[in-house]
């Protein structure tokens, strides 16, 4: 099942390549072979894994770089295929992560988060690390475009609409960002970690307190 928006249908297109259809000739070209084997981008073997959990339906969603590439992820293929539907829970085995970087500043449990939260990456491709020849060759690739267009033309409008809270944590040169966007329901977090910061913290607080109150029923007359 994959969602109405045009980012999500061109995620569909992509089926069980290991590469989007549409970056393929990208990750060929001669021009391009040492950086892709300078960054890894090309030795997964469980495919492209542009975000985890409901992206459409979540109430906050979380920008990063791209995976860390894991031989151990291999065994989870099927998984990461599933997130790609953009309709998945976020996924369990990575709850570690979401738990250090984002549930815990928050005081919450991931398991409380998992079907509100959602972790969009700029590059869908893992790598062990994301020099600068990293980014200027993943800057190039139509899925990164694709990313930047759906932050550009869904996240940030929805967030300012007060629709969801919308959170910058890593590489903001290569969505194209900076702190001039950080107004009403968006952040900017720059540390090395991608944690939500104190002040994210407090915004994304406010905020969903004030979600619950216009959502609480209103007592009768």
């Amino acid at each position: 099942m994959y969602l109405g928006t045009e980012f999500h249908r061109y995620w569909a297109e992509c089926g069980d390549a290991l590469i989007h259809p549409r970056d393929q000739s990208y990750f060929e070209n001669d021009k391009t072979k040492q950086c892709k084997e300078d960054c890894d981008f090309v030795t997964s073997d469980y495919g492209p894994w542009p975000f985890d959990g409901p992206m459409e339906t979540a109430k906050i969603v979380v920008c990063y770089a791209n995976p860390a590439y894991s031989v151990e992820d291999k065994k989870h293929q099927e998984l990461i295929s599933k997130q790609r539907t953009g309709v998945e829970p976020l996924p369990r085995p990575w709850h570690k992560f979401y738990k250090t970087r984002i549930a815990d500043p928050l005081g919450k449990s991931v398991e409380s988060l998992e079907s509100q939260m959602a972790i969009l990456n700029v590059c869908p491709y893992p790598s062990i690390s994301m020099p600068d020849r990293a980014i200027r060759f993943a800057a190039g690739l139509p899925s990164v475009w694709a990313a930047q267009k759906y932050l550009r033309e869904v996240l940030i409008p929805n967030a300012k609409a007060g629709k969801i809270f919308l959170v910058i944590a890593r590489k903001h040169m290569l969505w194209g960002v900076n702190d001039g966007i950080t107004e009403g329901n968006i952040s900017c977090v720059r540390n090395r970690f991608g944690k939500l910061d104190q002040v994210t913290v407090e915004k994304i607080h406010n905020w969903m307190t004030s979600q619950e109150r216009c959502e609480s029923p209103k007592p009768e007359n």
